[in-house]
C-alpha cells in the first residue's frame, strides 16, 4: 500500500475503508514530522487526486491527504489537518504568504 494508491482508490470510489483511513493518518503524521525536521519538498499529487480532494491542481500530496481525511473523518480538534499541513509547509518555506 502506498499513499498514491490509496488516494487513487479514493478518486475511483469516493470513499475509503477504515484500514486505508488509518494508513493515511499515519502517513500524514509522518509526513508533517519529516517536513518539520528536514524541510524536504513533498511529492506533488496528480491532478485527479487534487480534484477529488477539492484543492488546486499541482498541490502537494500531503495537502490532498489532509483535505480528504478532513472530509471523511472530521477532527474534533480546533485545527483541521489541512491547516496543520499549510502551517508546516509555510514554516518549511515551501509556501510564501504576504
Amino acid at each position: 500500500m502506498t499513499p498514491s494508491l490509496v488516494l487513487m482508490d479514493y478518486v475511483d470510489r469516493k470513499t475509503l475503508n477504515n484500514e486505508q483511513l488509518s494508513y493515511l493518518e499515519q502517513v500524514l503524521k509522518a509526513s508533517i514530522q519529516k517536513l518539520k525536521f528536514t524541510g524536504i519538498e513533498p511529492a506533488i499529487a496528480n491532478n485527479e487526486i487534487c480534484d477529488a480532494a477539492l484543492i488546486s491542481q499541482g498541490s502537494y500530496e500531503i495537502s490532498c491527504i489532509a483535505s480528504i481525511l478532513d472530509m471523511l473523518q472530521p477532527t474534533k480538534k480546533p485545527m483541521e489537518r489541512k491547516t496543520k499541513v499549510f502551517n508546516a509547509l509555510c514554516n518549511a518555506g515551501l509556501i510564501v504568504t504576504d
